[in-house]
């Protein structure tokens, strides 16, 4: 098996086995390799290493069942913490606020959807008209502080609705939503004005704009063709264009899931671990698990 095939094969089977005790030496004689090369390899291919992945998708898991009301030590001791202190002091370096804290929204009957307390980048899957759209993407910038200039942003969002009038994506919305929630992922990401810019236009062809903006969306385009990365700023918008592709994954010829889940765990979660973002990353990783072992 080739080393990348092994490493996917490696994180769905941490996916499936998050409870028991796994260690480097029994997960490197599953892979059938010594445990300095498997760990090695590994960082590679995943972004992190063997122990740091398992960790992170284990307080994910640990969260989403805290969350959902279950009592945090018998939440971590399931995911291999001796004690609450231990499970906390993870909790709180993982995430920035505590297990308690989260459990405390749950008994006030706080609902879980996925993006509470900051698990998981803006859904914006319920919105489905483009001023609406636009609306939500001035909140967000907003919400982040991100500088922008109003009259820019509106004629780039005007450029991009005009050259997708018409077109309708798979899920029968105007492919204008696709673009916006895309822009949106980017602000949420924290990415600066030219990048969000760049996003709402990364799927309009013949980009008319000039200085910043359009070395922007060459460097997408170029890691697009090539999966090489020469500017963070087009990788940012391929990783935010393949969220909201995963997320509307159910559009997709079903024929096609696996491959494009095996595609997503195997470039672009390494690449969001590369930028630091645990919750882009988690977040492709469930997208893409329940496809690749079907």
């Amino acid at each position: 098996m080739k080393r990348g095939e092994w490493a996917l094969s490696c994180t769905l089977y941490m996916e499936e086995h998050l409870k028991e005790n796994l260690t480097v030496e029994a997960l490197s004689a599953w892979a059938g390799y010594s445990p300095w090369y498997f760990s090695r390899c590994f960082k590679e291919k995943v972004g992190a290493s063997p122990m740091e992945y398992l960790k992170q998708r284990r307080l994910f898991a640990a969260a989403g069942e805290i969350s959902r009301g279950r009592k945090i030590l018998d939440v971590a001791l399931d995911y291999g913490w001796d004690t609450h202190g231990g499970f906390a002091k993870a909790f709180i370096s993982q995430f920035g606020y505590s297990p308690a804290l989260l459990r405390a929204f749950h008994l006030r009957d706080q609902s879980w959807k996925g993006d509470t307390m900051g698990l998981s980048l803006k859904n914006t899957e319920n919105l489905k008209e483009p001023e609406e759209l636009y609306k939500e993407l001035l909140n967000t910038l907003n919400e982040n502080g991100t500088e922008y200039e109003p009259g820019k942003l509106r004629n780039l969002y005007e450029k991009a609705f005009h050259f997708h009038q018409g077109q309708k994506r798979y899920s029968g919305e105007e492919y204008i939503t696709h673009s916006l929630k895309v822009a949106i992922l980017l602000a949420d990401m924290g990415a600066d004005f030219m990048t969000v810019g760049a996003g709402l236009l990364h799927d309009a062809g013949k980009w008319e704009e000039e200085g910043i903006i359009k070395e922007i969306l060459y460097a997408y385009e170029e890691f697009q063709k090539t999966g090489i990365c020469t500017d963070d700023r087009g990788a940012l918008i391929a990783l935010a264009d393949r969220l909201h592709n995963m997320r509307t994954i159910e559009f997709v010829d079903p024929a096609t899931f696996k491959k494009r889940a095996e595609e997503t765990v195997r470039i672009f979660s390494p690449l969001a671990a590369k930028y630091g973002d645990i919750r882009l990353r988690s977040e492709l990783d469930d997208l893409s698990f329940p496809h690749l072992s079907s």
